[in-house]
């Protein structure tokens, strides 16, 4: 071993570890998990570290990550293309569920851990990250995609019924109507809902501009 590693002092050797790239932090975990003392510590940080999950912690999150895609990325990959016209609508949807995407990967692992109550929760914050994405985002992207963090929404929410009980849906359905409750006017209709014709109209003026361009 290099000397100067070894005459470093602790505190100083830390940098070595934050150097790490997670691949290879994984690859170190999994070897030390061989000694059988270090293994049940790991184990126990890594429970701890798992079951930090925080429903509006991630709502936040989410909504943080959506509304800060910056329109000039849809306009890059949209539009007249080398493999020809790409709709900015159809574009502005790959990637808001793109970025969701990355969400849904780390609630997948709860539900492999078998932590379902952690999962719930994790779902519950992406559902809620959407729809207040949809309701008061406000970034320029947003008006490309109105609807979309709705149908996202509705996706996860149909995937979900595949794999969980019917208790577990109805709790996780909640969560999702729960944007929709409240807000009626006195003929039933929601206030957001014109707004959101609103948006429409404003993105299908843009759509027009832009072929014409």
């Amino acid at each position: 071993m290099d000397k100067d590693v070894v005459n470093d002092s602790d505190s100083s050797q830390l940098k070595f570890i934050e150097a790490l790239s997670r691949e290879a932090s994984i690859e170190i975990l999994l070897e030390l998990c061989k000694d059988g003392d270090l293994a049940e510590s790991i184990v126990a940080m890594a429970k701890i570290d798992l079951a930090a999950v925080d429903m509006d912690e991630i709502a936040d999150e989410v909504f943080r990550s959506l509304n800060s895609i910056q329109v000039e990325e849809l306009w890059d990959n949209s539009g007249s293309t080398s493999w020809g016209y790409q709709e900015p609508t159809d574009v502005a949807f790959k990637m808001l569920e793109a970025e969701v995407d990355a969400y849904l990967l780390e609630m997948e692992q709860y539900r492999k851990l078998g932590m379902t109550k952690k999962e719930k929760e994790y779902c519950k914050g992406i559902l809620t990250g959407l729809c207040r994405y949809g309701e008061s985002g406000n970034n320029e992207f947003r008006d490309w995609c109105p609807d979309d963090p709705y149908t996202i929404a509705e996706n996860i929410i149909y995937e979900w019924k595949k794999k969980h009980t019917a208790e577990d849906v109805d709790e996780i359905q909640a969560v999702y109507d729960s944007f929709f409750s409240d807000g009626a006017d006195e003929d039933g209709r929601f206030i957001w809902e014109d707004d959101l014709k609103e948006i429409r109209k404003t993105t299908q003026d843009k759509k027009n501009k832009r072929k014409k361009g």
